[in-house]
């Protein structure tokens, strides 16, 4: 690795990821980990090439090219670290993942796929406000109250392109064709939704889990139909909902002869609140992940 010095540990972690990149692109992911964990401040990809003290050695777009040319894959990224996250959860015990979305905010008029989003920490109850930038909805992967380790991503690209107000003149002839090719690349992408690729992504997560039980914990934005409807039966939902939730049973089943489209739901349950008003006492529950008793409510 051009002289670099690397700790025993952190190498036996970068071997395992050799089969997911040729030779030449698993070079450069190695010194990309190496100036990543040693930068300092805003960890872009110019700086994390400084860091990793092989720019004197190799140009710097070798770093960029990496992430526009190179031939490797997310997801086979995601599987080796499923894999060797999963050497430290007992085999009895399920796993826990959770289902969420995050917005990376960005400036500029030549980012592909980027559009107008909700952002949530800049907005209000009374007044929303939307950020430019990319959507991204991770899968982390984690047990305990430790800490999530990301392990598959999905880019959300959203309806509104905006973002490209600019100026008349020659500044506009010389970026026009990239801000074509930009809504170009919008205009071909698929339209699908957040559900669609959460769900997406805990099939992949469960294929890999084999036999054991993968709760999804999401919140109540992403406890729709897409997501609980025909998914694989370890797979288990846990999520808010609203004290006025309407709630059903399962549809019956379909009589030999009948006609008409199929039922999608049964019987409707009573609500949350009338549910809360029966109950006088509630039992003890042992949250799987953790091991230690949860609180008694009464």
């Amino acid at each position: 690795m051009s002289g670099l010095i690397v700790p025993p540990t952190l190498a036996a972690v970068l071997t395992a990821f050799t089969a997911c990149f040729q030779a030449r692109s698993y070079r450069t992911f190695q010194w990309l980990v190496l100036g990543w964990v040693q930068c300092q401040g805003r960890r872009t990809i110019t700086t994390v090439a400084l860091a990793s003290g092989t720019i004197g050695q190799h140009h710097i777009s070798v770093f960029h090219r990496c992430f526009s040319r190179a031939p490797w894959s997310l997801d086979a990224l995601g599987r080796v670290l499923f894999g060797l996250a999963l050497t430290w959860i007992p085999a009895d015990q399920p796993l826990v993942v959770l289902g969420d979305d995050t917005l990376a905010r960005k400036s500029g008029k030549r980012i592909a796929l980027a559009s107008r989003h909700h952002d949530p920490l800049l907005s209000s109850a009374h007044k929303p406000f939307c950020s430019f930038g990319h959507v991204w909805v991770p899968l982390p992967f984690g047990t305990g109250r430790g800490f999530a380790l990301p392990v598959l991503f999905r880019l959300y690209v959203g309806a509104k392109r905006g973002g490209e107000r600019h100026r008349a003149g020659q500044w506009q002839r010389r970026i026009g064709p990239r801000l074509q090719a930009a809504r170009t690349a919008h205009a071909q992408h698929p339209q699908v939704t957040k559900l669609d690729l959460l769900r997406e992504l805990v099939a992949l997560l469960a294929q890999w889990a084999g036999e054991r039980t993968v709760y999804l914990a999401v919140d109540r934005a992403y406890a729709g139909r897409t997501v609980l409807e025909d998914r694989l039966p370890k797979v288990q939902v846990i999520s808010r909902l609203r004290v006025d939730a309407a709630l059903y049973t399962r549809p019956p089943r379909r009589q030999p002869g009948q006609k008409g489209r199929p039922r999608r739901r049964g019987e409707r349950l009573p609500t949350l609140s009338q549910l809360i008003a029966r109950r006088r006492h509630w039992p003890r529950c042992r949250w799987c992940s953790t091991g230690a008793p949860s609180r008694r409510a009464s």
